[in-house]
């Protein structure tokens, strides 16, 4: 025994080496296995309130960055569908111009025509994302447009009888204090339906005058159609660059997590590795003292 030969002081203190290098080791393989350095925040100490912050700040970012994320796809959504528009006015002003030609204008199907634009209109108008209708205010349940049976003349495209929305423009808050309003509603486009209407009733009369005045109509909803989509990708800009700098936040926030909670896999395997070689050394020592003889400890 070592209490009969060894120095019992010097195994004393190997044992506790010993015992804390095991503790030690016990530690960094927990780390590994779950890869996170400390189990606890008392483990972590004066970086607790960091890693809380960091964690909060990182939640809000990315629920920013998601939420805004959706807008860009309504804002997408929305400016596809107004484009599909621009697309119809603009083969209604071809149109127009072809029935101004005496030799063809009384043959065209202009009213046929018509009636097939003011129907994509109201599809388009009716557009949805998921269950959310993008163009009847915060009505998002209703669809916005509901065209009567018959459209003969503007008057059949009264406002009040044929938007089934709201006048509420949607905002997003894209960041904390920032709202950015994005609503387009369906009514704000009807001004080419409008026209529409009136080159229709222009045709049927023959009316020179009319289709005439229709064209000059058109080429102000077309103009406004445009300002519309312009806002549109604005905000879509807007909301955009926002979202990036969230992002950005979220990842820089992410490394200072991970940073403070994660474990540096090859520093606790050299570590643990450095530990193991330092316990077998220790036994190899408290060995050979229990080996030790009197006459080799007088030496």
């Amino acid at each position: 025994m070592l209490g009969r030969t060894g120095d019992a002081a010097h195994s004393n203190r190997l044992n506790g080496y010993i015992q804390g290098t095991q503790g030690r080791m016990r530690e960094a393989q927990l780390a590994i296995a779950t890869g996170k350095r400390a189990q606890t925040y008392s483990q972590i100490g004066n970086e607790t309130g960091i890693l809380l912050q960091a964690r909060e700040g990182k939640q809000r970012a990315d629920a920013f960055a998601a939420s805004n994320t959706t807008t860009v796809d309504r804002l997408r959504t929305m400016d596809g569908a107004l484009g599909n528009i621009v697309e119809l006015a603009d083969r209604m002003r071809s149109l127009l111009v072809q029935r101004s030609d005496p030799s063809i204008g009384k043959n065209l199907p202009l009213a046929t025509e018509v009636d097939s634009m003011l129907q994509e209109i109201a599809s388009q108008l009716n557009v949805r994302l998921g269950d959310r209708y993008l163009f009847a205010g915060s009505r998002t349940d209703t669809p916005p447009v509901e065209l009567p049976p018959v459209i003969a003349a503007p008057a059949d495209l009264d406002p009040d009888l044929i938007y089934k929305g709201d006048d509420i423009r949607l905002a997003a808050r894209a960041a904390e204090h920032v709202e950015v309003p994005y609503g387009v509603l369906a009514k704000d486009v009807f001004d080419i339906m409008n026209v529409l209407a009136a080159a229709k009733e222009a045709h049927l009369a023959d009316d020179t005058d009319g289709l005439q005045a229709a064209a000059d109509a058109l080429d102000d909803a077309f103009s406004s159609l445009v300002d519309i989509r312009g806002e549109l990708g604005a905000r879509t800009a807007r909301i955009e660059a926002i979202t990036e700098t969230h992002r950005a936040n979220a990842a820089y926030l992410a490394e200072t997590v991970s940073r403070i909670e994660d474990t540096d896999l090859p520093n606790a395997i050299a570590q643990m590795a450095k530990d193991q070689m330092a316990i077998e050394a220790a036994f190899l020592t408290i060995s050979r003292l229990n080996r030790l003889s009197l006459a080799d400890y007088l030496r």
